[in-house]
């Protein structure tokens, strides 16, 4: 297959283009293609995004295609994306591109790769660390992990954990947030049972087993 390259003189550079015109024209079916996508020639490729990318070109004759200036477009999915041609336009754009069929394919790999029960992979995390042995069971960790894979599945794309999961500061401050809120909420009701003389009050003195502290706890019990 011929390359001819594209010109600001030549006919397909003037032709307008968008990138979702350009996928549309790329996946269209026939033979011969009017449209295909042709590798980056330059004998110097310094980004790996050009293995999965390539320029978008028009046919123009027989087994011949001028590429179309400004465009770059994935060999497997035919997306589109803007690039600068003249040598000055950036790949980061492009490597960040996690192309669906890829993803899809990458996910069924990841199934057949992980075998066995999820508690061969727990296990030894669980005894490397301090980690409490019923921490599988805690709920608030289950629903975590399922809004992870739902977002997976939805957007199709791997997820940084660190992305996901908050700092111990921000669950600290979020604790004390919900906490003042709470007692503005209960307050209100307390004080009303309180003057009624509806209302027990029973204290409970416990120590913490992991840090040895004394707590005084109020179990509050009330008819509404």
């Amino acid at each position: 297959m011929d390359i001819i390259e594209v010109s600001s003189s030549n006919p397909v550079s003037v032709q307008k283009y968008s990138t979702t015109s350009l996928e549309s024209f790329l996946k269209q079916k026939g033979e011969p293609k009017e449209y295909e996508i042709i590798n980056n020639d330059q004998k110097h490729l310094s980004s790996p995004a050009w293995t999965k990318f390539g320029f978008p070109a028009k046919r123009v004759g027989d087994d011949a295609y001028q590429r179309i200036d400004g465009f770059a477009s994935c060999f497997n999915c035919k997306s589109a994306y803007s690039y600068q041609s003249d040598g000055s336009g950036s790949t980061k754009h492009l490597l960040r591109y996690i192309c669906s069929k890829a993803s899809l394919s990458t996910s069924v790999s990841a199934v057949n790769i992980v075998e066995g029960p999820i508690d061969k992979f727990t296990q030894p995390k669980t005894a490397s660390s301090s980690i409490k042995l019923s921490i599988q069971d805690n709920p608030g960790l289950k629903d975590t992990l399922q809004i992870i894979v739902d977002m997976c599945q939805k957007y199709r794309c791997p997820i940084d954990i660190d992305d996901v999961l908050v700092s111990a500061t921000t669950i600290s401050t979020n604790v004390a947030k919900l906490a003042h809120d709470y007692r503005s909420l209960i307050k209100p009701i307390l004080i009303r049972q309180a003057e009624c003389g509806a209302l027990t009050v029973c204290p409970d003195l416990w120590t913490d087993n992991y840090q040895k502290i004394n707590y005084l706890g109020l179990t509050i019990y009330f008819v509404d």
